[in-house]
């Protein structure tokens, strides 16, 4: 029997969506399930992409006409439809085949869509839920609005079970449908993927601070900008700030663009964007310290970001706030940097007390990996999901 993956198309190579659902994969095949992952939507380049292909012992099939995006614009339009049929006739050669669907999506009519074809041909719907979508800002059109609305409102409709990233979305789960299965599955990571990874010790020849996010997150990269110029100011700190950034908002680029120029300390400060993997890796493993603000919102409170299982996978302490799930795993001063509120004045007290001291910099960065190791690691995960599955 198949467990497969539905929704979003671009694995096996992207962001954080991608490595969530290529270490849930890789955890459920390490388990013991045969899993399969369905591209709809061709993204990758013709040179390398097949119909069925295999990346770290999980295949993936790409259901559209062309395999790969093409260059036109007709001819892409032609396969995003014949991405949906192709799926379609998938469902339905391996009906007696499919166990279960997990279904990973931000477009709410893919929920009904995926629902209404899962009875039909006799497989589980399980919902990956890993924000509060009515909660993101910035989405702010009208259908967005309505779209985002409906998901977190009428999601419980369209599934058989739900893998929560967090406690507030296992609550939000609960009231609105108590008797629904669920399993909280927060940050998860490959820590093996860090063992033989060298700390960076070629580009950097100074103690560095590390961010790593998307451009759609301006607002908290000018936040850690601002507590950097200030830490420099004040000579609290004298190494670099390293930003690897991703993402596609044009607008968010042009202005991360104009305020880096205006900066008094722009030469110490080195931005990043499409790096490869392991030179990440390599960047986090030699950092003093990883920063991963998150704001007292309710997006923030509900989301889980992926980073924060490879930040302790690198054994270098993390600075965040004492909100969301940064409170359930870790403690301040022990596993963790934790500010008492997002702010820059808070952060710069607990990142320059801590600079003082390397070893208790080390000290936590080991702890955390520890924490890390015991909760966010891919083949448990993956036994306790394949538990939860089987169950329904």
């Amino acid at each position: 029997m198949f467990i497969i993956h539905v929704g979003f198309s671009g694995f096996p190579k992207g962001n954080a969506s991608v490595q969530r659902v290529r270490l849930t994969f890789k955890g459920l095949k390490k388990a013991g399930i045969n899993p399969i992952v369905i591209n709809k939507i061709s993204h990758h380049s013709k040179l390398t992409e097949k119909k069925l292909n295999r990346f770290e012992g999980i295949p993936y099939l790409n259901t559209a006409y062309f395999p790969y995006r093409p260059d036109s614009f007709a001819a892409r339009n032609f396969n995003k439809v014949s991405g949906y049929f192709g799926e379609l006739f998938f469902f339905i050669k391996k009906r007696k085949k499919i166990s279960t669907a997990i279904l990973y999506s931000n477009y709410f009519l893919e929920l009904p869509y995926y629902w209404l074809i899962s009875k039909i041909l006799g497989f589980k719907i399980v919902l990956q839920y890993v924000e509060f979508f009515s909660s993101i800002p910035g989405r702010n059109s009208f259908f967005t609005k309505i779209n985002d609305r409906l998901i977190d409102q009428k999601f419980y409709h369209f599934c058989d079970g739900v893998i929560a990233i967090s406690d507030f979305l296992i609550q939000h789960v609960q009231r609105k449908s108590p008797k629904l299965p669920i399993i909280k599955l927060p940050a998860i990571c490959d820590f093996c993927e860090f063992e033989n990874i060298p700390v960076n010790q070629n580009e950097i020849k100074q103690p560095y601070l590390m961010y790593c996010g998307s451009i759609y997150y301006l607002e908290v990269i000018e936040f850690i900008l601002s507590m950097f110029e200030n830490l420099k100011k004040n000579n609290k700190y004298n190494g670099m700030l390293i930003l690897v950034v991703s993402g596609n908002h044009s607008s968010n680029w042009e202005q991360l663009n104009l305020k880096m120029k205006c900066m008094v300390y722009q030469k110490e400060i080195l931005l990043k964007s499409n790096i490869p993997y392991n030179e990440l890796l390599s960047l986090y493993k030699g950092a003093g310290v990883l920063l991963i603000p998150l704001r007292d919102t309710v997006q923030d409170k509900a989301r889980f970001p992926h980073k924060i299982g490879e930040y302790t996978a690198s054994k270098r302490p993390i600075l965040s706030t004492n909100t969301g799930e940064m409170k359930y795993y870790f403690e301040d001063g022990v596993s963790a940097l934790l500010a008492n509120e997002y702010s820059e004045k808070a952060y710069e007290e607990k990142l320059a007390a801590a600079l003082e001291s390397k070893e208790l910099l080390d000290s936590i960065g080991k702890e955390g990996n520890r924490i890390g190791i015991a909760n966010f690691n891919y083949p448990e995960q993956g036994l306790e999901l394949k538990k939860f599955i089987l169950k329904l």
